[in-house]
């Protein structure tokens, strides 16, 4: 199957749905995990804009340096950008799709993301995920709809 830009772009607004809806119905894995699908879609489309191949095998790293995205958000916005880019990285790996909420709960303790935090760590650090994710697509999609004008 052949993906065009906008197929990405798409498909990176409606796995930010996903994401949300997933989170509200308390399924705070799958939620993680489809907010850095989100993310990777969304580069994905600005990769494929450039009309660049790229297998990065879900690299996001490897993504946003091919994409050039960054290049692409205003200078006010870059921080906001980087900072959401590092909170998701933190927690989202392209295997989660495999993970458990209880798996899940193993790999944020694992990687200390439970300090400081009082009540549900997994439900926290996935709010934070979505949000991120969520800021990453707001600032994408504007960036992109205004390059198209």
């Amino acid at each position: 199957m052949k993906f065009s830009s906008e197929y990405y772009l798409e498909a990176s607004q409606e796995r930010m749905n996903t994401a949300r809806i997933l989170y509200n119905a308390c399924r705070y894995a799958a939620a993680v995990y489809f907010s850095g699908v989100a993310v990777e879609s969304l580069l994905r489309a600005y990769l494929a804009r450039k009309n660049k191949l790229f297998d990065s095998r879900h690299d996001l790293g490897n993504l946003l340096i091919a994409s050039s995205v960054a290049d692409f958000i205003p200078h006010p916005n870059q921080r906001k950008f980087s900072t959401a880019l590092s909170n998701l990285w933190a927690r989202w790996k392209n295997n989660y799709r495999y993970a458990s909420q209880n798996q899940m709960r193993s790999e944020f303790k694992r990687l200390k993301l439970h300090v400081g935090i009082k009540g549900d760590f997994v439900k926290y650090n996935s709010m934070i995920a979505v949000d991120c994710a969520e800021e990453i697509i707001t600032l994408g999609v504007r960036r992109w709809d205004y390059k198209r004008t």
